[in-house]
C-alpha cells in the first residue's frame, strides 16, 4: 500500500474541489505549518501559544517532547495545522532515531517550516544538517528569534542579521513565545505565507491525539519536573 503523506490528503481533497466547478469559489487557506529547532529553544511553548491551548508538555528538561503533536487552528477562511516536533540531535539509541525520524518527516511535507532558535543557543552542528535542508526545500521558512525578553536590541539585530545571512529566503520573526510577545504578528505571518486550499479536518478539531494521549503526557510532564533526569528514559 502506498504510505499516506499529508501531501496526498492534501491532493485528494483539491481533487473533490474540482468535481462541483459550479460552487461559488471563495479564498480558503490551509496547511501544515511544522515546527523544528534545536531542544530547549521553546517550540512547544511557541505552538501552545499559538494554538491557545496546552498541548505540548513542557519543562526545561531535553528530549521533553518524544512524539509530533500537532494543534489545528480554525477561522471562516482558514485552517492552521501546527506540527510540534522533538528537538534536533544526534541519535545514541532507537527511540531518538525515531524522533529524529518525526523531524525528517516534519521537513518533508511541511507548507510552512518555523525554524525556532534563541537569543541564548549557540551555533550547533547537530542543526547544521536540518538548516541546509531548509535552505534547498524550497518551503517557505520561517526563523522565529525566540525568548527575545532575554536580550538586548542590539544583540537581537545581530541575530536577525546572522539568520539573514543563514536563510536569506526566510522571514525573520522575533518573539517571546513565554511573555506572548509578538505571537499575533508571527501568527499573521504564517497566514500570508499559508497556501489557498480545504480544510484537511473538521472545523472543531482541535487536535489529532486522544484524551488518554494527553493524560499520560500530563503525567511524564510532573514526573521529569519533579523527579531525577535518568527516569527521561523509562518515563512514557
Amino acid at each position: 500500500f502506498k504510505r499516506v503523506t499529508f501531501a496526498n490528503i492534501r491532493n485528494f481533497l483539491e481533487f473533490i474541489v474540482t468535481l462541483n466547478p459550479n460552487k461559488p469559489h471563495f479564498m480558503h487557506k490551509s496547511g501544515f505549518v511544522n515546527i523544528i529547532g534545536n531542544p530547549n529553544v521553546g517550540k512547544s511553548t511557541l505552538m501552545n501559544a499559538l494554538v491557545g491551548e496546552k498541548l505540548s508538555i513542557i519543562t526545561s528538561k531535553a528530549q521533553t517532547t518524544r512524539h509530533r503533536i500537532l494543534g489545528i487552528v480554525n477561522g471562516d477562511d482558514f485552517q492552521i495545522v501546527f506540527s510540534d516536533t522533538p528537538g534536533i540531535l544526534k541519535p545514541c539509541y532507537k527511540l531518538q532515531e525515531s524522533m529524529m525520524n518525526f523531524v525528517r518527516g516534519a521537513l518533508s511535507d511541511a507548507d510552512v517550516l518555523l525554524y525556532v532558535t534563541d537569543t541564548v543557543e549557540r551555533d550547533d552542528e547537530r542543526a547544521a544538517e536540518i538548516i541546509d535542508r531548509i535552505r534547498q526545500s524550497g518551503v517557505p521558512a520561517i526563523v522565529v528569534i525566540n525568548k527575545i525578553d532575554l536580550t538586548t536590541p542590539e544583540a537581537l539585530e545581530a541575530l536577525v542579521d546572522k539568520w539573514q545571512g543563514e536563510l536569506p529566503e526566510a522571514r525573520i520573526v522575533p518573539a517571546s513565545a513565554k511573555e506572548n510577545f509578538n505571537i499575533e504578528g508571527l501568527f499573521k505571518t504564517i497566514l500570508d505565507l499559508l497556501p489557498e486550499g480545504p480544510a484537511f479536518y473538521p472545523k472543531d478539531t482541535l487536535t489529532d491525539k486522544t484524551l488518554r494521549f494527553f493524560a499520560s503526557e500530563i503525567i511524564r510532564e510532573k514526573i521529569l519536573r519533579f523527579y531525577d533526569l535518568s527516569l527521561i528514559h523509562i518515563s512514557e
